[in-house]
């Protein structure tokens, strides 16, 4: 029987391990809220001073929002560069704040160089970021200290005690934030598999909207697999030879993922098709409960990454994967008993990559990434002005003078607020800046009358202590998932932090929505009118991009001539394609009605082009299954140079007298897929021929674009 210090020990252990250690963004939340608190309160108590534990809680923000590197030697120097930064940043704001001209010039300097600088890698991104916020800080609180030197050493306190914290738990576990950052990954993937079980069956009214919810989730999906790349990157710049061994385990898990994420976006038919011809119902709800209890075990995977916990393969998805098999052995003769066969053993592969995880795992030989460095961008292509960096670094510089001159202009006392407005609401895109707008001045409107109610509530000093930790720890939490409600709760922060530096919270409020939608309108006019990048300018090459990507990495499937690593390179950048094509006709759709060209022929040509990678990612799966026949060489052969004349008449050096030719082979491809089938050693010549049709499609759609733009 186990005694009561047992019992309490192991209940604080399952809290800690289902509350916290499960769930990285409470984890990241407490960090913060606790550093927070170990300064905030002490300072309280030993001093009666809310200055010095405020100013010590903001250096903790800065920090934290500004934390990027994952290895525990690499965050030792970011931490390191970015208190030297926020020092030296903090004391150049208190020196020449007095004087407007000089402070002029300072924001002209510092917003330009150092979001520039931003853009060399990510340790960079993040140490500037949080520096650009201790500018603004430092604006806010000037005038609230008898030294100028307070400001600049509280913050230097406050980050580096963050720094602390956050670098003595990743030392603790440092491997941590990898598996952190791969069992997001996995969790992703268990979503889109669950999503895309809705599939099995649907009617044709729905499935464009789970196709499109499909390719958002594809999206986290791939920006995912490429954190955890650069990730994996970094570990492998700052490990020995005796820490590599175990980076290697986790650069296995990385590339099982990717291939587990081939197997979930293909698709081995079109779905109306196979709703509407396959009779029997429950077959096909099996294989969308198939998907389904794949996508519970791939979330169990994702939890034993964060737990070290080992990973238990669920009997329910053996199970039903047992009853599908029967129930499709007796379809045996049926049209489309080929087809499903392929679906099958493409979710048994997926099903035996959980059940063998470390076998499969095993067999990847991942020693040539040893040698991997972060990517990093040269300063002489940033210092281009046709690089988005820097058209983003002018942008957000104009945005901060304009709203230090409408400050003097007005007298506003702290109009800080504005150029804190324009940094976090400017994002490189003029859609991302306007989705940024909207949450940011909804959240701040609730979270002004939120917290006005709940200052009234807890008037006391413990009162506001206790709302001003609170409200940061769900800052934190939110931040990643629901940018609205962490405006919300950064909102009441301002306020408990204003309720104890003079207890006029509820006063700053009024002046705080104004600042913010001074902010955020001018966030909006320089991101719509100064050297404004409309996503139809970018579709046409970002298309051309993708198709590319599509064709090599449909030729690597069926010569059989790239290596393991060139294929895989081949596949992420096909999957990074599209997911960029994606994304921009995504917020062309948010763009001004004016600039929306092309929209219909840009959904279409996106839609088709996604789903050509959906039919290549199916061929893939089955690449090592058997041998092409020459046929069906011949037919891959020929998908090769409509692909190739569609990347011609996307970049204009098509020869126009071929299309006729190439249109007429195309059309035949029916009749080929016909004889081949014929013969039972063409196995794939069904996936080949969903490549070949999408293909056709893309080359009309790809015509019908070349000859509006000429007639206009």
């Amino acid at each position: 029987m186990q005694n009561p210090t047992s019992i309490i020990r192991n209940q604080i252990v399952h809290v800690w391990v289902n509350i916290f250690w499960k769930n990285p963004n409470r984890l990241w939340a407490l960090k913060v809220a606790a550093s927070i608190a170990f300064l905030l309160i002490p300072a309280e108590l030993l001093f009666h001073n809310s200055f010095i534990g405020t100013t010590m809680a903001l250096g903790v923000v800065a920090m934290a929002l500004g934390e990027t590197d994952v290895h525990p030697r690499g965050r030792t120097k970011s931490a390191g560069s970015a208190l030297i930064l926020f020092f030296i940043t903090s004391s150049l704001v208190e020196l020449f704040s007095p004087f407007p001209l000089y402070f002029t010039l300072l924001i002209l300097l510092a917003a330009f160089s150092l979001t520039l600088a931003g853009g060399l890698n990510a340790r960079m991104q993040g140490v500037t970021f949080g520096t650009l916020l201790i500018f603004v800080y430092t604006m806010l609180g000037s005038g609230n200290a008898d030294r100028w030197f307070y400001q600049p050493v509280l913050y230097t306190i406050g980050a580096l005690a963050y720094s602390l914290v956050s670098i003595l738990l990743l030392r603790y576990r440092p491997y941590r934030l990898l598996k952190e950052q791969l069992s997001r990954g996995f969790l992703y993937l268990s979503e889109y598999i669950e999503l895309k079980a809705n599939l099995f069956p649907s009617k044709t009214q729905v499935q464009m909207l789970i196709r499109n919810q499909l390719a958002q989730k594809n999206i986290e999906l791939a920006q995912q697999i490429e954190t955890c790349k650069n990730n994996l990157y970094s570990y492998s710049a700052e490990s020995n030879d005796e820490s590599r061994t175990v980076v290697n385990v986790y650069y296995r898990k990385w590339f099982l993922l990717q291939e587990m994420q081939e197997r979930a976006i293909s698709s081995h038919e079109q779905y109306d098709l196979l709703s509407r011809e396959v009779s029997n119902i429950k077959l096909l709800e099996g294989f969308g409960q198939l998907m389904r209890e794949i996508g519970k075990a791939m979330y169990l995977f994702s939890n034993s990454l964060l737990t070290d916990q080992p990973y238990t393969h669920p009997l329910s998805l053996e199970w039903t994967l047992s009853a599908v098999q029967n129930m499709l052995e007796e379809e045996r003769g049926e049209q489309h008993y080929l087809t499903l066969s392929l679906l099958m053993k493409n979710l048994t592969g997926l099903e035996r990559n959980l059940r063998e995880e470390e076998t499969v795992s095993a067999q990847i030989d991942v020693t040539v990434f040893n040698s991997r460095k972060p990517e990093r961008t040269r300063l002489a292509d940033l210092l281009k002005t046709v690089h988005p960096r820097f058209k983003f670094a002018v942008r957000l510089t104009l945005s901060w003078l304009l709203g230090y001159g409408i400050m003097q202009l007005f007298h506003f006392d702290k109009g800080a607020w504005i150029l804190l407005t324009s940094l976090i609401v400017f994002q490189q895109t003029y859609s991302a800046t306007r989705m940024r707008l909207f949450h940011r001045v909804s959240g701040t409107l609730i979270g002004v009358i939120l917290g006005v109610t709940l200052a009234q509530l807890l008037p006391t000093l413990p009162g506001q202590i206790l709302l001003l930790i609170t409200s940061i720890y769900f800052f934190f939490y939110w931040l990643k998932k629901n940018y609205i409600v962490a405006a919300i709760f950064i909102t009441i922060y301002v306020l408990a932090a204003f309720n104890l530096l003079s207890h006029q919270g509820v006063a700053v409020m009024l002046p705080r929505i104004i600042d913010t939608l001074i902010g955020g309108a001018i966030a909006y006019l320089v991101v719509r009118f100064v050297w404004p990048d409309w996503q139809y300018k970018q579709l046409p090459q970002l298309l051309l991009n993708a198709v590319t990507k599509n064709k090599r990495y449909f030729e690597s499937i069926y010569e059989g001539t790239v290596t393991e690593e060139d294929y895989l390179h081949n596949r992420r950048t096909a999957y990074n394609a599209d997911n960029a094509l994606t994304s921009a006709w995504k917020g062309m759709r948010l763009e001004p009605k004016s600039t929306r060209q092309y929209q219909d022929s840009a959904f279409s040509l996106t839609n088709l082009n996604h789903a050509l990678l959906s039919y290549i990612s199916a061929f893939g799966i089955h690449k090592h299954a058997e041998y092409l026949t020459p046929y069906e060489r011949e037919l891959c052969q020929d998908i090769s140079k409509v692909l190739h004349y569609v990347t011609e008449l996307l970049n204009g050096t098509a020869d126009v007298s071929r299309l006729d030719t190439l249109l007429h082979a195309a059309n035949c491809w029916e009749e080929s897929l016909e004889k081949m089938q014929h013969d039972a050693t063409n196995r794939r010549a069904g996936l080949i021929y969903n490549i070949a049709h999408v293909s056709r499609e893309l080359l009309i759609e790809a015509t019908s674009i070349v000859k509006q733009s000429t007639t206009k």
